[in-house]
């Protein structure tokens, strides 16, 4: 929604989002794209709201060129990850603060190995690569932090 708002010249752009969870009734509620009044009252601006969702019954629907957008897999960090496009950007926001430093080391080798130049990944305010994996670089863009691949420097 925050891209067909934000960036209306990207509707004709196939834009694929890889949304993952662990937790299985999550990912079913999320992939059927059925949300309770409770659910979408929880940070979604009304006109959001209004323009991208349909009431059906008691839920509220989102429209089908969002949904579809999005393809929704189960995912646990901490086991063997399957086979994925390369991502142009992975937002993994405050999930980190639940592992201990050896588990959040091994999830940002895995992100660096899969993240090609030029992409992003984006943690949580809370999170942080800074002694975990050196590999990455910081950016600021305007509020926002990302990181990025360190650019291989030549060897001498």
């Amino acid at each position: 929604m925050l891209l067909r708002e934000h960036f209306p010249e990207l509707a004709s752009w196939n834009l694929r989002i890889l949304a993952t969870e662990l937790n299985k009734d999550i990912l079913e509620r999320a992939r059927s794209g059925r949300f309770r009044q409770m659910d979408v009252n929880r940070g979604l601006p009304a006109q959001l709201l209004v323009k991208y969702f349909r009431e059906r019954a008691t839920k509220w629907e989102i429209r089908e060129d969002i949904r579809t957008m999005v393809d929704f897999r189960e995912l646990n960090l901490i086991k063997p990850w399957p086979s994925m496009d390369k991502p142009d950007l992975i937002l993994l926001r405050n999930v980190m603060i639940y592992f201990d430093i050896p588990v959040k080391k091994m999830i940002l080798s895995r992100i660096y190995d899969m993240l090609p130049a030029p992409s992003y990944l984006m943690l949580g305010c809370a999170e942080t690569t800074l002694n975990l994996d050196d590999r990455f670089d910081r950016t600021v863009f305007g509020k926002a932090v990302c990181y990025s691949r360190r650019a291989v420097q030549p060897k001498p």
